[in-house]
């Protein structure tokens, strides 16, 4: 699915990752992965307007999908007993 971006740029929504538009030449669009410039991800699709083509170069990311938590929520420990007043005071 195609997509506008934040900033208004296309962009390629696929099996739970993000690619942003890197080249046009005639009817093919070259897409990064959108973690291409920082993590270095090599996944590469290309698409053709014309045959509705899709051709996967590289499918091996480096890190997880857009739908998997980034930081594993620790819960608190229920053990420590409840503060309670004096009755004295």
């Amino acid at each position: 699915m195609i997509v506008k971006g934040t900033k208004g740029k296309p962009k390629l929504l696929m099996g739970g990752y993000e690619y942003y538009r890197n080249n046009s030449r005639g009817s093919k669009t070259y897409w990064l992965c959108a973690r291409n410039r920082y993590m270095r991800c090599a996944a590469r699709i290309i698409t053709c307007s014309v045959t509705g083509e899709l051709i996967i170069k590289n499918q091996q990311h480096n890190h997880d999908t857009l739908n998997q938590p980034k930081t594993e929520i620790k819960e608190k420990s229920l053990s420590s007993s409840p503060k309670t007043k004096d009755p004295e005071h």
